[in-house]
C-alpha cells in the first residue's frame, strides 16, 4: 500500500505540469531531439543514432500499446521519472529494512529530484533509473543479483554509452571502500568481485551492442545543442565559460543547500554494501563535477542532476534528526516537514517552469512544407531559415532545427538544413554558424549546377522566425533576394520552389501532437507495460515479492530495451505494432520461463 501511495504521488507531481499547463509536447529542450532520433531509427535503423536505448525503447512502447511516438516520448518522461524513485526506496531499503519512513522519504524525494533529467534528458533517465535498480540487484550479495545487476547496468549503457562510465567509476569506488573496510577477509573480497562480475559482464554486453549497432547506416551527425555546436567548430573557451555559468546559476536550483548537511548526517545511519554505495556515489559526484569545470569535457551541472546519492542520504539525515528529537515530537514533526519541503522546493520550482522547446504551430508549417519536399527527389536538401535578430542565436538555432527534424517525414531528416538572415550586429558564433549555412547551400546549389543532386529547396516559417511579426519583412527580403521564385504554400510557410516537382505521394507517418490526458493514460499504460514485463525477472533475480513488485518498472525498462535492441538487430522491425509487440511478449514472458525453472531447479522455493 505504501509503494503505491508513492507511485500515486510521483505521478500525480510529473503529471500535474502536463495537466495544469496543457502541454500536449514533451517537454525540456532534448523533447525533439529524441523524436527525431526515434523516427530515423525506426525509418533507417538504430544504427543511425548514437545512444539506441531511447529511440530503441520508444519504438516498442509506441508500436505495443498503439499510441503516437509523442504521446510515448512524453509518457517515459514521467513513467521512468517515477521508476527512479520507487527503485531508490527499495536500495534504501536495502541499507536499512526495518526504517519504512527513510526509504519512503527516500523514494519520494529522490522521485522529486528526478525532474532535473525528467525535463528532456531522457537517454540520463534512463540510466539513472536502471543503475539504481542494478544496485539494489548487488545488495542482495547473491550470484542471481550479479547477473541481473550485469543486465540493468549494460541496459543503463545502452541509454547513455558516455554517462555509463561514470556509474562503473561509483561501482569500482565502492569496490575499493568495501576492500578496505573493516570486516571479514571473506566479505571484503567477495564484495569486490560481485562489483567486478556485474561491471566486465556489462561492458562485455555493452561492447558488443555497439559493434552489432556499427552495421547498417551510420549515425546521422547533428549539432542537437549550442554545446556540440562550439565543441565542433572549436570554441572551447565559450564552452567553458557556459558550463561554469551554468553550474553557478543553476546549483541552487538543482540542490537545495540544506540537503548537504542532511546528507552527511543520514550516511552514518545505514550500513553494509548501500552505506558504502552512496558514499562512493558522492565522492564521484565531487570528482565529476570538478572534472566538468576544469576540462568542459562533459557539463558540470550534469552530474549534479545524476547525484540521487544527496536526496537518498537527504531523507535518512532528516529521519535521523527527527528520532533525536524524539521528546520533543511536535517540535521534530514540524521541523523534519520543513526541511523536506525545502528541499522539494527547488525541484518543484524547477519543475513549474519546465515547457516543451517546440510547439503544435510548428509541427503543423514543418507538415505543410513536407508536403512539398515529398514532391521532390530523395536527397534534394530542404533548407530552413530561422531568425531571431539577436547577435548569437545558436541555442534558437539547434533547437529549430531539432524540431524541423522531428516534424519532416523520417526518410528526409537527413536533408535538413538551416540558413540565417544578414545581421548588423554579429558575433563569431553567429559569423560561424552563417557562414557554415552559406557553404552548405552554396555546395549544394553546385551539385545541382553540373547535375551531381537536385536543385535545394528553401522554406521560410512564421514560427521560426523571431520576433513575432517579422515573417512578412523576412519574406520580402527573401523575395527580393531570390526573385518570384518565393511563394507562400500555406498560411506562414513560404517556400522557392525547384521546378518542376513531382506528384503528390501518399502523405507518410506525420508527426501528430499529443494532449494532456493522452499522456496521462500513455503514462499509466507504460509503467503498467514496464512492471509486467519486469516482475518476472525481478522475482527470478531473487529478490523479494515488495521489492520486485517496486523494482518491476525500473527492471522492464531494462528488459524491453535490451530485447528491443537484439530483436532489431537480427532484423525485428520497431515500427508498425508487429514487431514491437513481439519484443515486448518475448522479453516479458521471458522472465517468467526464468522464474519458473529457477524456481524447480531450487525445489520450489522462491523468496517471499
Amino acid at each position: 500500500m505504501a509503494i503505491a501511495a508513492l507511485a500515486l504521488l510521483l505521478l500525480a507531481f510529473f503529471l500535474g505540469l502536463f495537466v495544469v499547463r496543457g502541454f500536449g509536447l514533451p517537454v525540456g529542450p532534448d523533447g525533439p531531439v529524441y523524436l527525431w532520433w526515434a523516427r530515423l531509427a525506426g525509418h533507417d535503423g538504430l544504427s543511425t543514432v548514437e545512444r539506441p536505448g531511447v529511440p530503441a525503447i520508444s519504438l516498442t512502447l509506441a508500436g505495443t500499446l498503439h499510441l503516437p511516438l509523442v504521446a510515448a516520448a512524453a509518457a517515459l518522461q514521467c513513467a521512468i521519472g517515477t521508476a527512479v524513485g520507487l527503485a531508490a526506496a527499495m536500495l534504501l531499503r536495502a541499507g536499512d529494512r526495518e526504517d519504512r519512513a527513510t526509504w519512503l522519504l527516500g523514494g519520494a524525494l529522490t522521485g522529486v529530484f528526478a525532474v532535473h533529467l525528467v525535463s528532456g534528458y531522457l537517454a540520463n533517465l534512463g540510466l539513472a533509473a536502471t543503475f539504481v535498480a542494478a544496485a539494489v540487484a548487488l545488495a542482495l550479495g547473491t550470484p542471481r543479483g550479479t547477473v541481473a545487476a550485469a543486465g540493468l547496468l549494460a541496459a543503463g549503457g545502452a541509454f547513455h554509452p558516455q554517462f555509463y562510465l561514470a556509474g562503473i567509476a561509483i561501482l569500482a569506488v565502492t569496490g575499493l571502500l568495501a576492500w578496505h573496510s573493516p570486516g571479514g577477509a571473506r566479505r571484503r573480497s567477495s564484495e569486490p568481485r560481485r562489483i567486478a562480475t556485474a561491471a566486465v559482464a556489462s561492458a562485455a554486453v555493452v561492447g558488443a551492442g555497439l559493434l552489432v549497432l556499427s552495421a547498417g547506416p551510420d549515425p546521422l551527425r547533428a549539432d542537437t545543442s549550442r554545446d556540440a555546436f562550439l565543441r565542433r567548430v572549436g570554441m572551447a573557451e565559450t564552452v567553458k565559460h557556459l558550463f561554469r555559468d551554468r553550474f553557478i546559476h543553476r546549483a541552487a536550483r538543482y540542490v537545495e543547500w540544506i540537503s548537504l548537511p542532511l546528507a552527511v548526517a543520514g550516511l552514518p545511519k545505514l550500513r553494509g554494501f548501500v552505506a558504502r554505495f552512496l558514499a562512493a556515489w558522492g565522492l564521484v559526484t565531487i570528482a565529476g563535477v570538478a572534472f566538468g569545470l576544469i576540462t568542459a569535457l562533459l557539463p558540470p551541472d550534469r552530474f549534479v542532476t545524476f547525484g540521487y546519492v544527496v536526496p537518498m542520504l537527504a531523507a535518512a539525515g532528516a529521519v535521523r534528526l527527527g528520532r533525536a528529537l524524539g521528546s520533543r515530537r511536535a517540535v521534530a514533526t514540524s521541523l523534519v516537514a520543513a526541511l523536506v519541503v525545502l528541499m522539494a522546493l527547488g525541484a518543484l520550482f524547477a519543475w513549474r517552469r519546465e515547457k516543451p522547446y517546440f510547439s503544435v504551430d510548428q509541427i503543423a508549417q514543418v507538415t505543410a512544407a513536407s508536403r512539398l519536399i515529398e514532391r521532390t527527389p530523395a536527397g534534394t536538401p530542404a533548407f530552413f531559415y530561422v531568425e531571431t535578430g539577436d547577435a548569437t542565436i545558436t541555442f534558437f538555432a539547434t533547437q529549430s532545427e531539432n524540431a524541423i527534424r522531428a516534424a519532416v517525414p523520417p526518410e528526409r531528416i537527413r536533408d535538413v538544413h538551416l540558413l540565417f538572415f544578414p545581421a548588423e550586429e554579429v558575433t563569431d558564433e553567429r559569423r560561424l554558424l552563417f557562414e557554415g549555412a552559406a557553404e552548405e547551400l552554396e555546395s549544394a546549389t553546385d551539385r545541382a549546377r553540373t547535375g551531381d543532386a537536385p536543385q535545394p529547396i528553401e522554406f521560410l516559417l512564421s514560427s521560426f522566425i523571431l520576433p513575432p511579426g517579422t515573417y512578412e519583412t523576412r519574406l520580402a527580403e527573401l523575395g527580393g533576394s531570390l526573385g518570384a521564385e518565393v511563394e507562400e504554400v500555406a498560411p506562414g510557410v513560404a517556400a522557392a520552389l525547384p521546378s518542376p516537382l513531382g506528384p503528390q505521394p501518399e502523405q507518410a507517418d506525420p508527426l501528430q501532437p499529443s494532449s494532456p490526458g493522452q499522456i496521462v493514460l500513455a503514462t499509466f499504460a507504460a509503467l503498467a507495460l514496464f512492471a509486467a514485463a519486469g516482475f518476472g525477472w525481478a522475482r527470478a533475480a531473487g529478490f523479494d515479492r515488495t521489492v520486485a513488485v517496486t523494482l518491476s518498472p525500473a527492471i522492464g525498462l531494462a528488459v524491453l530495451t535490451l530485447g528491443g535492441i537484439a530483436l532489431e538487430r537480427i532484423g525485428v522491425p520497431l515500427t508498425g505494432a508487429i514487431g514491437p509487440t513481439a519484443v515486448s511478449l518475448a522479453t516479458g514472458c521471458g522472465g517468467y520461463v526464468a522464474q519458473l525453472v529457477l524456481e524447480r531447479r531450487a525445489g520450489g522455493q522462491s523468496p517471499a
